[in-house]
């Protein structure tokens, strides 16, 4: 493992801190929207809660025809049914695999007391299916790859590294990211070490908050909750695989790092109107194949930064 260098640049601190006066005067401007509200990340940062609780999802989800869409949210081994007609308890005519991709959906909604149904179109069969557990997707993988995310995503709600040692590579390890830019500052641990980091009251230096330069200083529950599963990633708004959704001036270098590497992104575009999209939200999962076998080597996560 790598820690980051505690050492703060002068340089840095100065640019940071002219950036943050620009943005507090007014002086950047927002295309096609009114100066929002920084988000809740981006104000001072505050001491994280140690518990691990899903965040805020949508409450009504996005409805866009004209795009694919793949299931979202499901138990391994589990299908999205296909009812004959809006309902819970209509006769179940087909069923679309956990790792189906290109389902097209159409027509107008409708909504019972707890779902909202949408109809769709797959493998030629018509029917409705809870939208809830449908995402746009960008992109196309195999479904190996698509079930290792969705592995990757349940072990990562559940809090559940032990789970996850078989899947991370044993010579690259697993890299922690706290924003889209791969430094060489992150931090970087080998299947041997996650045993021991969940339960560690170790703090460790994992990078700097964007705007203030101020170190990213927590335990490892905390670096969770805040940087790794801060949103309810399984039931993502778009997913985008191997295809970057996400939009911001951070650079994805994650080509540069992993030649090579598949990247899945799951992401919200935002939660409170008032942000006016600033408050999006991303887990990128990067893999890359050694022997046949595909492994992961990173978890970043992806907010908007000054």
């Amino acid at each position: 493992m790598r820690k980051f260098n505690k050492a703060l640049h002068a340089g840095k601190l100065i640019t940071a801190l002219l950036i943050s006066l620009q943005f507090l005067s007014g002086c950047i401007l927002y295309p096609n929207l009114e100066k929002p509200a920084l988000p809740p990340s981006q104000k001072e940062e505050t001491t994280p809660a140690l518990l691990i609780t899903d965040s805020i999802t949508l409450e009504t989800p996005v409805i866009q025809t004209g795009k694919l869409f793949t299931p979202i949210g499901l138990l391994q081994g589990e299908s999205l049914a296909i009812h004959s007609s809006p309902a819970a308890n209509a006769p179940i005519i087909g069923s679309i695999p956990a790792t189906s991709i290109n389902i097209k959906i159409s027509g107008e909604p409708q909504i019972d007391e707890k779902t909202t149904w949408i109809m769709a179109d797959y493998n030629q069969v018509q029917g409705w299916v809870d939208l809830n557990n449908l995402a746009i997707h960008e992109g196309e993988l195999p479904e190996e790859l698509i079930a290792l995310g969705q592995l990757v995503l349940d072990n990562l709600q559940a809090y559940d590294y032990n789970l996850l040692v078989d899947l991370i590579h044993p010579d690259h390890c697993l890299r922690f990211s706290p924003y889209s830019y791969l430094s060489e500052n992150n931090l970087i641990f080998c299947p041997e070490q996650l045993r021991d980091l969940v339960s560690s009251d170790e703090k460790y230096v994992w990078g700097e908050y964007d705007g203030t330069g101020n170190l990213i200083f927590m335990i490892f529950p905390e670096y969770h909750q805040n940087f790794v599963y801060d949103s309810n990633y399984i039931k993502p708004e778009i997913i985008g695989f191997n295809v970057e959704v996400s939009s911001g001036n951070a650079i994805n270098n994650i080509a540069g790092v992993y030649p090579g590497g598949v990247m899945i992104e799951y992401y919200f575009s935002g939660f409170d109107p008032k942000y006016g999209g600033l408050d999006w939200r991303s887990i990128r999962l990067v893999f890359i194949q050694d022997n046949l076998t595909w492994y992961l080597v990173a978890i970043i996560h992806g907010e908007w930064t000054i």
